[in-house]
């Protein structure tokens, strides 16, 4: 490059003096190196806020938009190793292959960069085929204070399933697949149903984490990382928790503008708020450890996000909700008749009602939630095993079980399908419990084990004729 005097150059200026032509250095021609990245393992999208970096002649670092792109220009020539990265494939640990590429003065070169396919790490990760509309969920268990991973700990997917067998006949009831964390940490659970969502929880030295939401969308791999306070009473979350974390955030519409009057609520934890007229949102006193939040605004779509929480600190959550699609109800000329007798029932008073109201409102996950509060009747663990059962006529062995109908049919408990309730919380239209010996219930559905009757009415079941 050409150096001139200052005062030679203060001079010319001076006098209005362009420097000579002659002078002038010609810039060499560059090239331009264009693109955009694809996320083949996590979402199946473009990638957003990845890291583009070009190394060789020149070294520069970009972040790509909105959609995926990136643009480097004014590139000398040569030969580049181009890379990129991402917040979250580091902590899955994984790093993208490189790509080399020779450019030529004055040339566009459009390239494409992905991570590899979830199918290929599948492959790499389960042994055998894989089954059809199943995929793998692994990530790293880890302590939420220390971030140490947590060795020997068990993390476990559970989803409802009904079987068809010349013995019991059609039941339903609770699957599940788990897996213990190595001595990194991580896990890996496969076979895991990728068209339907599914539950998540992790549990470690007596310490049960909440029950998380996963959803594969098709997909053949999810990862979530998770965490648990090892420091935290051995309890099952859910019960009054309560702990140092802060979880503050704004909730936003479609076009971006803040919603107020939103409901945020963190689920398995007698926590919620609503958003002030900016769409803020902040709840105090929260346990640490990884959790579901929900968000859900009149004439908006509900919204679930997982989050992570650490004592003594805050959380910000950017949570944007979609528009709700108006669906025009059914005209159903026909009273549904057990949809009377429910609400006779209720109004008399003669058992216990949960309506679909108080479950819109209590947002649990898990439809056994629902029992923690119900008179003669208690949810009762072993590990993470869940069964609802009768708190006033305990047997020999402990509590026993009481009588299950779904909108008018006893469902019968597959032992191999675990103790959960064949049902999820969207499911049901409501709920009628009569604990002991069931006195008071319909003569229909009375029991004389002792052990209570609870009747289940499912959305779908108040849709259908009797």
């Amino acid at each position: 490059m050409l150096r001139f005097p200052l005062s030679s150059i203060l001079a010319s200026l001076a006098l209005g003096a362009a420097v000579p032509v002659q002078a002038q250095q010609a810039s060499p021609p560059t090239a331009i190196v264009r693109g955009y990245v694809w996320d083949s393992l996590l979402t199946g999208a473009v990638l957003p806020n990845a890291r583009v970096t070009v190394s060789g002649p020149a070294a520069r670092t970009l972040i790509t938009d909105g959609r995926g792109r990136f643009v480097f220009d004014s590139l000398a020539p040569g030969a580049y190793t181009v890379s990129f990265s991402h917040p979250a494939l580091d902590q899955l640990g994984y790093t993208p292959p490189e790509m080399s590429l020779r450019v030529e003065p004055g040339g566009v070169y459009p390239i494409f960069l992905s991570t590899v396919s979830g199918v290929a790490v599948h492959g790499a990760l389960c042994r055998g085929p894989q089954a059809a509309q199943t995929g793998v969920v692994f990530g790293r268990l880890a302590n939420v204070r220390t971030g140490a991973p947590i060795i020997g700990g068990e993390v476990r997917v559970e989803w409802r399933e009904t079987r068809v067998s010349t013995a019991l006949g059609v039941t339903s009831g609770t699957r599940a697949a788990a897996a213990t964390a190595d001595s990194a940490g991580r896990y890996q659970i496969c076979g895991v149903p990728n068209d339907t969502p599914v539950l998540l929880r992790a549990q470690a030295d007596g310490v049960v984490g909440p029950p998380l939401e996963l959803d594969l969308a098709g997909r053949s791999v999810a990862f979530r990382g998770l965490a648990l306070d090892l420091d935290a009473p051995g309890a099952i979350a859910g019960d009054s928790a309560t702990g140092s974390a802060v979880l503050r955030g704004t909730v936003r519409g479609p076009d971006g503008s803040p919603v107020p009057e939103a409901q945020v609520l963190v689920l398995g934890l007698p926590h919620g708020v609503r958003t002030n007229a900016a769409g803020r949102f902040q709840i105090e006193g929260l346990p640490a450890g990884t959790y579901s939040v929900e968000s859900r605004a009149i004439g908006f779509s509900r919204r679930r996000d997982m989050v992570e929480l650490h004592p003594d600190e805050q959380t910000e959550l950017d949570i944007q909700l979609a528009g709700k699609v108006l669906e025009l109800p059914e005209i159903v000329v026909e009273e549904r008749a057990f949809r009377n007798e429910f609400e006779e029932r209720r109004s008399q008073g003669r058992g216990h009602f949960i309506t679909r109201e108080e479950i819109e409102r209590r947002s649990p996950i898990r439809a056994e939630e629902l029992f923690r509060v119900v008179p003669g009747f208690t949810v009762v663990s072993s590990g993470m095993d869940f069964a609802v059962v009768s708190s006033r006529a305990a047997q020999a062995s402990g509590y026993c079980q009481p009588d299950f109908y779904v909108d008018g049919t006893k469902v019968t408990v597959d032992p191999q399908m675990g103790n959960g309730l064949p049902v999820g919380p969207d499911e049901i239209y409501g709920i009628e419990t009569y604990p002991g010996s069931a006195s008071g219930a319909p003569l229909q559905y009375r029991t004389e084990s002792g052990c209570g009757l609870i009747l289940i009415w499912t959305m779908r079941g108040r849709l259908r004729g009797q």
